[in-house]
């Protein structure tokens, strides 16, 4: 693993928060981004609008477990990337850094309960996500184009730690 230049510590997402990177719902509590629906034993909920702009994906990944050196980040610049929490809570780095590089400094690592969805908007850097002390699922929905290689690129500025708020 390399070593951190630096530690940054989760906080946990929040619209305002989370707005330079995307967009964000609370399937969990509703509000008013989400529609919720009620039947016999059963509410579901939804985002009001549309998450992705073009035919999606969906995906299911493993992540490891914090504390996590992010040691590279991705991007997509053809589609919006949306980060699903399964039952696990995760933790996720990102940066809005516009060059071909993310800026350590630009780094931000947000904690997601079951019931968050965060949108990334296109060109957003992000890790995978990273469950809090131990592996964890989450879900992923995007335009998966295999001819497209997003690379995953170190930070400027050297490697950061990313810990769970305690």
């Amino acid at each position: 693993m390399t070593e951190a230049a630096s530690t940054l510590v989760a906080e946990p997402v929040s619209a305002a928060a989370f707005s330079p990177f995307g967009e964000y719902f609370d399937l969990a509590a509703g509000g008013d981004r989400v529609v919720t629906t009620l039947g016999d034993g059963w509410t579901d909920r939804r985002s009001l609008t549309a998450v992705l702009q073009t035919p999606g994906h969906l995906g299911f990944t493993l992540g490891a477990a914090t504390p996590f050196a992010v040691t590279g980040m991705e991007r997509h610049q053809h589609t919006r990337e949306v980060l699903l929490c399964a039952a696990e809570p995760v933790v996720v780095a990102v940066a809005a850094t516009p060059r071909d590089a993310p800026a350590a400094a630009d780094l931000r690592a947000f904690t997601l309960q079951p019931g968050d969805v965060i949108v990334l908007a296109e060109g957003i850097w992000h890790t995978a996500c990273h469950g809090i002390g131990k592996q964890a699922h989450y879900y992923w929905m995007a335009t998966a184009d295999d001819s497209i290689a997003d690379e995953w690129v170190l930070p400027t500025g050297g490697a950061v730690t990313v810990e769970a708020a305690a």
